[in-house]
């Protein structure tokens, strides 16, 4: 029986799972509703670390670094000109999660033209998890990539996707092209 008490067999056994299983679905529907963060695009372009970018290793990414530090936005575009030392991305704000919730887990997914690493290997993306930090339901933040190695000077199409719950929250594209 299964956890369910049957009356007698015929309509009324079909009406308490039907109900039993419409009571289910709702409150899933409601408990999705509740956890799915909204996210916005607030700015995009170049930007210019206004502090010391720190450089951490990333193995994870195509350089195999990361860096961070506070960046100004320089100028809005997608399209974004090469340049050695280039920093471009974008600043977002996600929003509509429990206020309790200490970390959101996200995937970055980033797409980019090939580039052929000194190495011999080639690559024309990455992606990790994360876990964003999130204050009373929300978090600002930025995201980029920094161009400091030759190889990494390439033309074309970036695509730079955050995935929640294996579902895009986010996409930004931007387009690098030689000056």
């Amino acid at each position: 029986m299964v956890g369910l008490i049957k009356y007698r067999r015929g309509q009324k056994d079909v009406n308490i799972k039907r109900q039993i299983f419409m009571g289910t679905v709702l409150l899933f529907i409601a408990t999705i509703a509740v956890a799915t963060p909204k996210a916005e695009i607030l700015e995009y372009g170049y930007y210019e670390f206004s502090t010391s970018a720190k450089r951490s290793a990333h193995p994870a990414t195509t350089s195999g670094f990361v860096q961070t530090g506070e960046a100004q936005l320089v100028k809005q575009a997608e399209r974004i000109p090469i340049e050695q030392g280039r920093l471009f991305g974008f600043r977002f704000i996600i929003t509509g999660m429990d206020p309790n919730i200490g970390q959101l887990p996200v995937e970055l997914v980033v797409t980019h033209p090939k580039m052929d690493k000194p190495d011999g290997s080639s690559s024309t993306g990455y992606r990790y998890t994360l876990g964003l930090v999130l204050n009373q339901g929300v978090v600002e933040d930025k995201t980029g990539y920094r161009m400091n190695e030759e190889y990494e000077m390439v033309e074309g199409d970036w695509v730079f996707e955050y995935l929640f719950m294996n579902r895009p929250l986010m996409v930004q594209r931007f387009t690098t092209y030689k000056p």
